[in-house]
């Protein structure tokens, strides 16, 4: 997906489901599940992330935390 079709919006709020657990968060937001940083409406590579999204949804399906994967923790 592309664009604003997966974005929701709650209380004037934009909401996208986290691309790598699934998690309602916040536009730019770090979900509160896995701890992705989100970089808006579809989710690129780079940022403030270290790994790549694909990685980090590969690291969520076999179980790893992604904290420590990312630059500001």
């Amino acid at each position: 997906m592309t664009g604003k079709e997966n974005l929701i919006i709650l209380n004037d709020l934009e909401y996208v489901h986290c691309p790598v657990c699934g998690t309602l968060t916040e536009v730019y937001d770090i979900c509160d599940t896995c701890k992705w940083q989100n970089t808006g409406e579809t989710n690129i590579d780079g940022g403030p992330n270290y790994i790549t999204l694909a990685e980090a949804q590969r690291r969520w399906a076999k179980g790893e935390p992604l904290r420590n994967f990312f630059k500001d923790q």
